[in-house]
C-alpha cells in the first residue's frame, strides 16, 4: 500500500490520480473516510456514481464483508472511538484492554478492505490518500502489510490561504453545503505539528518519500519519478506515459471522498496555485511564517534558491 500522509489542501487527490495511472497502481481515494462519510452519506465515488450503486465497491464490499451494511454501522461507531489524532498515544501504549479489542477490530476490517481493494482492481499497489498520521499510526499495525509512505507538502502560506476561502462547496454536496474553514494561525500550528508527525512516521517506514506541492504540478514527470524510486516502486519504461511536462492524462476513477479532481478524465493542465502570494493578508502571512520557519526552511520553501529547491526524500 502506498499512503498519502500531510495535510488537507495540498493536492493529495492529484498526486494520488497520479500514482494510481501507473501500471500495475489503482487509487482508492480517502479510504479512512469509506465507514464515516462515504457509505453512510453515500456520496459519489470518483466515476460518478452514489457509492451504493457503484460496481467496483460493490464487489469490494460484497468480497471483503459480504456487503457493506453491517460493517459500515460498526466501523463508523468504532473509527472516532479509536483513530482519532488525541488517540495516537493511546495506540502506542496499548492503553486499556478494550480499548486494545477495539482498535484490533478496527485494523482487522481495513486490511480486509485494501486486500479486497486490491483483488478486486487486479492491482499490486493501492494509494491511499488518506492523509491522516492518526490512521497511519493505526495501519502499521497490519502484520504483512507492505505500507510505503509519501509525506505530501505544500508551502504552509498557501495551505492557510486554501483553508480561509468561504463560499467552496463540499465535493460531495448535492444541496449547497460548503467547506469549513480556519484561521491561519490554526492551520500554521496544525500544519507544523502534521509535519512534524508525517516525518517521524516517514523516517520509520522502510520506504519513504517527500514531494512537494509545488514540484509536483511545475516538473511533474521528474518528481513523480523520484518518488516512486525511493519508495521502492522505481517506473518501469511506459509507466509514466500519462505524464507530460506540465499536464497530467487522467482515466475514470473510482476514488473515494477527495477533491473534485476525483471526477475528473482526460487531459488536466498543471499550474501551481500561489494565489496566497497576493490574496493572504499580511499579518496572516507573518504569523504562518514565523510559526512554520523551521520547516520552511528545511523543505526549500524560503532562502537561497527556494523558488527552484528540488522535490527532497525524506
Amino acid at each position: 500500500m502506498l499512503y498519502i500522509v500531510g495535510v488537507g489542501r495540498s493536492g493529495s487527490t492529484l498526486l494520488e490520480r497520479m500514482l494510481g495511472a501507473v501500471d500495475g497502481s489503482v487509487n482508492a481515494g480517502e479510504l479512512n473516510a469509506i465507514f464515516s462519510r462515504v457509505a453512510t452519506q453515500d456520496q459519489r465515488c470518483g466515476c460518478g456514481e452514489p457509492f451504493s450503486l457503484c460496481p467496483f465497491w460493490t464487489e469490494v464490499g460484497e468480497h471483503a464483508f459480504g456487503g457493506w451494511s453491517d460493517v459500515t454501522r460498526r466501523m463508523a461507531h468504532l473509527q472516532p472511538r479509536v483513530v482519532r489524532h488525541r488517540h495516537v498515544l493511546r495506540m502506542l501504549t496499548g492503553a486499556t484492554a478494550s480499548f486494545q479489542r477495539e482498535l484490533d477490530e478496527y485494523v482487522d476490517v481495513h486490511e480486509r478492505l485494501y486486500r479486497s481493494v486490491a483483488a478486486v482492481s487486479g492491482a499490486e499497489v493501492v494509494v491511499d490518500a488518506s492523509k491522516s498520521t492518526a490512521q497511519l499510526f493505526a495501519l502499521r499495525r497490519i502484520e504483512g502489510l507492505d505500507l510505503r509512505v509519501v509525506n505530501l507538502v505544500r508551502d504552509s502560506r498557501g495551505v492557510a490561504n486554501s483553508w480561509g476561502k468561504t463560499g467552496i462547496r463540499k465535493p460531495q454536496s448535492t444541496d449547497g453545503d460548503m467547506m469549513g474553514t480556519y484561521s491561519a494561525q490554526r492551520v500554521a500550528v496544525l500544519w507544523t505539528a502534521l509535519q512534524l508527525e508525517s516525518s517521524l512516521l516517514g523516517a520509520a517506514a522502510p520506504y519513504a518519500a517527500r514531494v512537494r506541492y509545488e514540484d509536483l504540478v511545475s516538473r511533474p514527470r521528474p518528481t513523480l519519478e523520484q518518488a516512486l524510486r525511493s519508495v521502492g516502486l522505481p517506473p518501469a519504461p511506459g509507466d509514466l506515459d500519462h505524464v507530460g511536462e506540465r499536464s497530467v492524462t487522467l482515466g475514470p476513477s473510482h476514488g473515494v471522498a477527495g477533491s473534485r479532481t476525483r471526477f475528473t478524465a482526460g487531459q488536466v493542465d498543471l499550474r501551481v496555485d500561489d494565489a496566497w502570494r497576493s490574496a493572504l493578508p499580511t499579518g496572516a502571512r507573518a504569523v504562518v511564517t514565523a510559526v512554520t520557519l523551521p520547516q520552511l526552511l528545511r523543505y526549500g520553501y524560503v532562502g537561497p534558491g527556494s523558488r527552484t529547491a528540488p522535490a527532497r526524500t525524506a
